[in-house]
């Protein structure tokens, strides 16, 4: 392993990777349970340097698998801090939104999953962000209602 992905796993990462859903939810899983342990120690800095791994080595990784990946660990991570989200609305926001503009539509389903777990868990805190959201929103939502409804047939 070349990178420096601590605090995580080589199992974790290796899942995070995956492109089977079920194993990157289990790597999310795990990173819910570090997020909440880290969060319990007060430990800002470990929590802050899995949001860098997330949302740089992952979420905006060249492989499809690694940006889901990393979206799915970035939802993780708001739903284990909770309250705390607030504190780390950009670290969270800013890579799920740059993945609205994903060439792969996986991606873009992904990326509105994980803006809908952190503002769910955020709340008010991303008004800020408002604008940016709703102008994101707007343009992958009708791409996505074509992907929606060709499943549902």
């Amino acid at each position: 392993m070349d990178k420096d992905y601590s605090p995580l796993t080589l199992a974790t990462i290796r899942a995070l990777n995956d492109k089977l859903y079920e194993k990157r939810k289990s790597a999310a899983l795990e990173i819910e349970r570090i997020v909440r342990d880290f969060n319990n120690a007060g430990n800002t800095t470990q929590i802050r340097q899995l949001l860098k791994v997330l949302g740089q080595d992952f979420a905006l990784s060249s492989n499809p698998n690694s940006r889901k990946g990393g979206l799915i660990g970035l939802a993780a991570t708001a739903i284990a801090l909770g309250k705390e989200t607030t504190e780390y609305i950009p670290e969270l926001v800013r890579p799920v939104m740059a993945c609205f503009n994903d060439a792969d539509s996986r991606v873009r389903y992904y990326a509105c999953e994980a803006l809908y777990n952190v503002v769910k868990v955020a709340r008010g805190s991303v008004l800020p962000y408002f604008n940016d959201i709703f102008d994101g929103l707007s343009k992958v939502m009708p791409a996505l209602y074509v992907i929606i409804y060709k499943s549902s047939t």
